[in-house]
Formats: structure tokens, C-alpha cells, sequence
């Protein structure tokens, strides 16, 4: 009898786990977010690899990259209101430019780079992904790079002062909701590496997370612009996703960079043609 108690005892807690354990596991998630997409030091250690599950899944905590993108838009928020008094909007503009790269450690930038390179580069598929792979940058993404800093910078200009920061706080998670979005409607390019292990990571239940949470942020903040922008992005993205995949057979985690760049200055140059 007390045997059968305690199995059931065991079971039960299986199935509805503590408390403490969900807040700490969600908790992990979220530093996993945090330090796969910024340089910004969080406390905790978060597991790479979820050891309950038959099969290993990578812990990125996706759910979390709104919340990523919300954090550093009040980041940048806090740098508009010390140097929005001090200096022109287009130093400001520049700066914002600079730091939002400096906070993501480039990795979004770098994935621009590469993709450019392969898709403009290779003739072949797989020539496209060999280039992809390759650490240097070639033409086509320096090219692809410097369009796409002027691109934000000059939209960043043209955003009003006091809209700034509503700007950053529609545009910085709807990008992030960009990238989850991709990694799941899309097959990976490749069956190993980050964009492979990405893509098995979100499930249709993350990415519904993903979504709820994104649309709570922009609507809380732009209503219907808000809705606007996340709408545009969510469309810009599949169009992109549906051309890379034609052209390489997929995703690559280069590819999921590149499309959370391009999603930032589709958001902007929504925002600049609504006259924000």
C-alpha cells in the first residue's frame, strides 16, 4: 500500500513538477536567450542540452527572444534619454546603431554577411553553403552590411526623438519573433550544426509562446502600428524564407541572422512611412 502511494506520489510529480522546479527551469530558458543573442552578462548557468528528453534538445529558451528584444530596447531607451539632450538625432541615430550591434556581439550581422556571400556568391547549392560556412567575408557581405548599417541609420534619423523609443520597443521584438517564426515553418539547410539543432529545438508550442508574447509586447506598446509592424515583419520574413529555401534548400543559423536584419529595417521603415 505504501509502496503504491509513493509510485503515485512519483507519477504526480512527473506530471504537475514543483513549482520552484518550473520557475528555475523557465529561469534557465531565459539566460540561454540572453546569452545566445547579447554579450549581456546574466547570473545562472544554463543548460545546453535538456537531459530529460529521450532525445538531447538544445536549451536556447526561444520563447524568451521577444523578452530578449524588449530588454535591449529599454537598454537603448535608457542611452535616448542620457544623450537625446546632448548631441544631434543623427550622432544619436548612429550611436543607436553602434550599441544595438555592440549588445547583440554581431552575431545577427555576421549571419547577414555570410548569407550574402553564399547566396550571391555560389552558383551551385552547395557550393552556397560551402561559402556560408566559410569564417571570411567576401564582397557580397561587406557590401550586404554597409547597405544594411546605412539603411538603419538613416531610418533611425528620420524616427522623431520622442518616438524612439517606442520604435525600439515594436521593432526589437517583432525581429527576435522574426527568427523563431523561420526555424520552425522552415526546414535547416544542413542536418548538423547551430541552424539544424535551432530548427529541432522550437516546437509549435514554443513558437505559439513565441508569438503571444511578441504580439503582448508591440500592442502594449504601439497598439495598431504595433500590429502593423509585427504583421509586415511576420510577412517579410516567409517571403525571405521561401526564397532561401528555394535557393539552398533550406535554413541556416546564417540565414536566421540575416532575416532578423533585414526584419529590423522592414519594422523601421514601416514605422518612418506611418510618420512615427
Amino acid at each position: 500500500m505504501y509502496r503504491r502511494q509513493k509510485q503515485q506520489s512519483s507519477r504526480r510529480q512527473k506530471r504537475f513538477p514543483p513549482l520552484r522546479s518550473v520557475l528555475l527551469s523557465q529561469y534557465m530558458e531565459f539566460v540561454a536567450a540572453v546569452r545566445f543573442l547579447t554579450v549581456l552578462p546574466v547570473p545562472g548557468s544554463p543548460r545546453v542540452f535538456d537531459k530529460d528528453e529521450d532525445t538531447p534538445r538544445l536549451v536556447i529558451g526561444c520563447e524568451y527572444f521577444p523578452l530578449v528584444g524588449l530588454l535591449l530596447a529599454l537598454l537603448l531607451w535608457l542611452l535616448v534619454l542620457v544623450l537625446a539632450p546632448l548631441v544631434p538625432q543623427l550622432v544619436l541615430a548612429a550611436l543607436l546603431v553602434a550599441a544595438l550591434v555592440i549588445l547583440t556581439g554581431g552575431l545577427h550581422l555576421d549571419g547577414l554577411m555570410d548569407s550574402c556571400d553564399g547566396l550571391f556568391g555560389g552558383n551551385t547549392r552547395e557550393r552556397k553553403l560551402e561559402i556560408m560556412r566559410d569564417s571570411r567575408v567576401g564582397s557580397f557581405g561587406v557590401l550586404g552590411a554597409t547597405c544594411l548599417l546605412l539603411l538603419k541609420f538613416a531610418l533611425f534619423a528620420s524616427v522623431s526623438v520622442h518616438a524612439l523609443p517606442l520604435a525600439l520597443l515594436i521593432v526589437l521584438p517583432s525581429a527576435r519573433w522574426a527568427m523563431v517564426l523561420m526555424s520552425r515553418v522552415f526546414p535547416g539547410a544542413r542536418t548538423t550544426g547551430l541552424g539544424a539543432a535551432f530548427h529541432q529545438a522550437v516546437t509549435t508550442e514554443r513558437l505559439l509562446a513565441t508569438g503571444i508574447i511578441a504580439l503582448a509586447i508591440v500592442l502594449t506598446t504601439g497598439q495598431f502600428i504595433g500590429l502593423i509592424v509585427w504583421m509586415m515583419v511576420t510577412i517579410t520574413a516567409l517571403m525571405l524564407g521561401f526564397w532561401i529555401t528555394r535557393s539552398i534548400g533550406g535554413l541556416t543559423g546564417d540565414s536566421y541572422g540575416a532575416i532578423e536584419e533585414v526584419a529590423e529595417v522592414v519594422a523601421l521603415l514601416v514605422l518612418v512611412m506611418v510618420r512615427v
